[in-house]
């Protein structure tokens, strides 16, 4: 119990409860209204807001000329944001008393106010800047001043305006209580930070701590594992694929019901070339029976991470077969199309038509693109065994043109024919039982008489539809100079040089296509001369090559990018092309590129320069192009420490690593087979309709 109240303001605050109730209060007396007017106030304060405004009104009835009834007043109004009665108010209680301090604060802060809520950013600032000597709390001044320099974007006076306020004032904890939440968001957004600084440690780090204080939240196992939404999976970032896909099959085991999560799984098992077992989970959502078939009926499209899969492993045939499936999705989805347009007109669903024939348009034109540009090069695999074959792999990898891989053919159009027609049912109800596939690897795929005629039907529509793409014509480059079309080669040097002349692969087909042209014997025939006529005006215009031997071009690429990777990489490769004798150097150009820090736009700050899959492709040139296995050694050797958790590169924090922590999760021994920490095979557990057997043998 508190103490008592001295004798004197006892007998005070007995009068102080007792005046306001008696008969004497109204005696024409200015400081009895007064007092009524600050009963009000504090009956105000007690959410008593009748009484309140009856007893300032009834104070203001008796004496008009009280500037502190009018004060009150309009502090009522102001608890009610009433702020144009409110300003009224003040008025009034300035006319009476015009050199009252609390008066003119309240006003002025209370004109900034609805200046601010009306917008009128620049004038608030100007009447606080103007009302400042007059307004006493200091601290509300400069708190309402910097809340006016972050909305007006003069970001930099706030921040000094910030740093003055920590120091008048830096035990403002002024913020509600946040939930245990919030800390494990803070790390699910601090994790994706770090991760597109490119810092995979701190951020697997980060989004660990999220985990281990909530495991059951699904997003925080996505951030880590899956692409979800603008979030990236940070394990692929980091190049630990076959933990990913571990990872990811934890956590649709914590949502069995869950189809996203799922299709994720999905993915990342395929991006692991576990495509058995990405199969099996991706029919847990199918209805029974033939499973495939019901798969492939769905249009579920996930047969081109699986063809992608069979490409790395070298299944040529299987992988077209893969991507054949995708290419029939989008031959059925236009044939649909034309069963809508009547639907639509007669259901007056003019808007829905209209964004479905847009849709329907460009999804076309990109998706021919990518087709044909993959077809090219489908084409090409099937053409050579031997130095073709790896010299078309290089190819595929180094254009980055896996995906979409299309591919006619009457054997294959025959396939088709077969299965709709085994695939129909007859007249008495019962379902024709489909047969055996006549092509179950895709080897008949890979039979073609000429596949560099087959890829210029394709690389010409590739052309039409997508002219401005780099990849178009660094594939019609190479296509022309397989084929000796030395014009046609030029005209894709010179479209590449226009769209992009500072990127890598442009310079490098710059100077192997006029190495090659300076390697040509001297024209014998008309058409031989006529076209070495037209090399001879070209190469003037051409302003990177103007007055310079390809050896100098070349150095002088190196000096205007010498802190790239990739650009240091190519001009290695064209310096060993053009000097062979010199191979030691321009593997030296390669081993002195330094990972420093490149600066970005906004608040990432810097980043390191390297990505994994730059310095993948850079072993692979030391390895293939250079071939120097010492030199593609040390370089993995060097990458491995930038990227610890790489299984390319055997990081020591992978799950390639013995020792690793994520060696423990899931390790693949064979394709569609990983292996569980308790010795069981993950693609075992999997059972039909989200039925996991061997969901407690499943532990991280």
């Amino acid at each position: 119990m508190g103490a008592s109240l001295p004798p004197k303001e006892a007998n005070l605050f007995k009068l102080i409860v007792v005046s306001p109730d008696s008969l004497s209060l109204f005696v024409p007396i200015g400081v009895s209204i007064e007092t009524l007017s600050m009963k009000g106030l504090t009956l105000n304060c007690m959410d008593r807001k009748s009484e309140a405004y009856e007893l300032v009104r009834l104070g203001l009835k008796n004496d008009l000329k009280s500037h502190v009834c009018w004060h009150v007043y309009g502090l009522l109004y102001r608890s009610d944001r009433e702020y144009r009665e409110a300003i009224k108010c003040y008025r009034n209680a300035l006319k009476i008393d015009p050199d009252n301090i609390e008066i003119l604060r309240d006003l002025s802060l209370l004109q900034i106010s609805l200046l601010e809520e009306c917008g009128s950013l620049e004038r608030a600032l100007e009447e606080l800047h103007k009302k400042g000597s007059k307004i006493v709390d200091k601290l509300a001044y400069k708190e309402q001043e910097v809340s006016l320099l972050v909305k007006l974007g003069r970001l930099e006076e706030a921040a000094e305006l910030y740093r003055v306020l920590l120091a008048m004032n830096p035990d403002n904890y002024r913020t509600d209580k946040e939930p245990p939440s919030t800390l494990m968001w803070t790390l699910f957004f601090l994790a994706q930070h770090y991760d597109r600084r490119r810092q995979y440690e701190i951020a697997l780090t980060k989004i660990d701590e999220a985990i281990e204080h909530t495991p059951t939240v699904i997003d925080l196992y996505s951030v880590k594992i899956f692409d979800a939404g603008m979030s990236e999976p940070i394990l692929k970032h980091a190049g630990d694929l076959a933990a990913a896909s571990a990872l990811a099959d934890e956590a649709r085991c914590m949502d069995l019901a869950d189809r996203y999560i799922n299709s994720e799984c999905v993915k990342r098992m395929l991006q692991a070339d576990q495509v058995v077992l990405a199969e099996k989970t991706a029919l847990l959502f199918t209805k029974d029976g033939d499973q495939h078939n019901n798969l492939h009926d769905m249009q579920c499209m996930y047969e081109l991470a699986s063809g992608e899969s069979y490409f790395r492993q070298g299944d040529l045939g299987r992988a077209l077969k893969k991507f054949l499936a995708v290419e029939k999705h989008y031959a059925d989805i236009t044939e649909d199309q034309f069963d809508f347009h009547s639907y639509c007109l007669r259901k007056m669903t003019l808007r829905a038509y209209v964004a479905m024939l847009k849709f329907q348009d460009s999804a076309s034109k990109k998706e021919l693109e990518s087709q044909i540009r993959s077809q090219m090069i489908g084409v090409l695999m099937s053409t050579e065994s031997g130095s073709g074959m790896m010299l078309l792999f290089e190819l595929c990898w180094k254009f980055h043109c896996i995906k979409d891989v299309w591919w006619f053919s009457k054997k294959e159009a025959e396939v088709k024919n077969e299965e709709s027609s085994a695939s129909g049912v007859s007249k008495s109800g019962k379902r024709h039982v489909k047969p055996a596939d006549p092509d179950p690897n895709g080897e008949k795929l890979l039979q073609v008489e000429d596949p560099l005629l087959e890829a210029t039907k394709y690389l010409k529509l590739l052309q039409k539809n997508s002219s401005d793409s780099l990849e178009t014509h660094l594939l019609s480059f190479e296509v022309n100079m397989r084929k000796q079309k030395i014009l046609l080669a030029l005209q894709a040097v010179k479209q590449l040089l226009r769209l992009d002349a500072e990127n890598p692969d442009s310079h490098c087909c710059l100077i192997r296509f006029f190495h090659k042209v300076g390697s040509m014997t001297a024209p014998v025939m008309d058409t031989e001369k006529l076209i070495w006529r037209v090399l001879e005006a070209e190469r003037p215009s051409i302003s990177e090559l103007h007055e310079k031997s390809l050896i100098e071009a070349n150095k002088f690429f190196l000096e205007k990018h010498k802190d790239s990777l990739m650009h240091r990489a190519a001009v290695a490769e064209m310096q060993y092309v053009l000097e062979p004798n010199k191979k030691s150097d321009a593997i030296k150009l390669i081993e002195d590129s330094a990972n420093n820090l490149v600066p970005v736009n906004g608040a990432l700050g810097p980043v390191k320069g390297w990505k994994l899959k730059d310095c993948i492709a850079v072993h692979k040139l030391l390895e293939t192009a250079l071939t120097d296995h010492d030199a593609a050694s040390r370089w993995k050797v060097r990458c491995a420490d930038y990227f610890p958790y790489s299984t390319y590169f055997e990081g020591k924090c992978s799950s390639a690593m013995p020792n690793s922590v994520y060696n423990q999760i899931g390790k693949n021994h064979e394709n569609g087979s990983a292996s569980l920490p308790g010795g069981g095979k993950i693609a075992d557990s999997v059972a039909s309709n989200g039925k996991l057997e061997a969901f407690k043998e499943l532990t991280i």
